[in-house]
């Protein structure tokens, strides 16, 4: 798809979503869940050893109903940052921002992105997530993340917005989520690529309890 394919469809998907979701005035009907800061903090070999608490004026520009943001640290000592934000309904305006434009915008530029799949034991299915590897300065980290609606997990941002204008019409549900996970490069790209997918393999089943199907 062409980029002014991809910028039209995004407009049509904007201006559906818009109608759709002040079309239907009834109250948003969401399954129970845990909150986001009873997430555990030791996740197999990994540990939580810093949480972050957003500025009120941050949290009023994400307007997200829940999140958590930690550092788990594993036996070797390498870092990884977790990120969970979950918007109970975005009738009101509320909206998933990017992590495509939410780092530059803090100084990371972008230096390669793709998607990648990721493999479970049985019974979980595969995901695909996307993969971002950004730069600031010397320092280099390595980015995965996703959108999660209703118990599924969505890579691309249109497909995220399809589902959105989906689960309002047929559920008359706007919940969703964003799930990233980065780490500092160390050891190279692919090794710390590899560790964020082996904390993802652990991560991603705990999180049926967290968001809601």
């Amino acid at each position: 798809m062409s980029p002014l394919a991809r910028v039209m469809v995004s407009c049509a998907l904007l201006v559906g979503s818009f109608f759709f979701l002040h079309l239907r005035s009834a109250g948003e009907v969401v399954p129970i869940r845990k909150p986001l800061d009873s997430f555990p903090t030791v996740l197999s070999d990994w540990q939580a050893r810093q949480g972050t608490i957003l500025e009120a004026d941050i949290v009023n520009v994400l307007k997200v109903s829940d999140y958590v943001m930690r550092r788990y640290v594993d036996g070797a000592g390498d870092s990884v940052w977790l990120y969970v934000g979950y918007w109970a309904t975005r009738r009101t305006g509320a909206d998933i921002h990017s992590p495509k434009n939410c780092l530059p915008g803090g100084g990371w530029e972008p230096v390669e992105a793709s998607r990648m799949p990721i493999v479970f034991p049985a019974p979980h299915a595969p995901i695909t997530v996307n993969r971002y590897l950004i730069q600031k300065d010397r320092e280099m980290q390595v980015v995965l993340y996703w959108y999660q609606s209703r118990g599924r997990v969505i890579a691309g941002e249109v497909a995220a917005k399809i589902a959105l204008v989906r689960g309002a019409i047929a559920h008359n549900r706007t919940d969703g989520a964003l799930v990233r996970v980065s780490s500092p490069v160390t050891g190279g790209v692919q090794e710390t690529t590899d560790r964020l997918v082996k904390y993802v393999q652990i991560l991603h089943p705990l999180l049926r309890e967290y968001l809601p199907d």
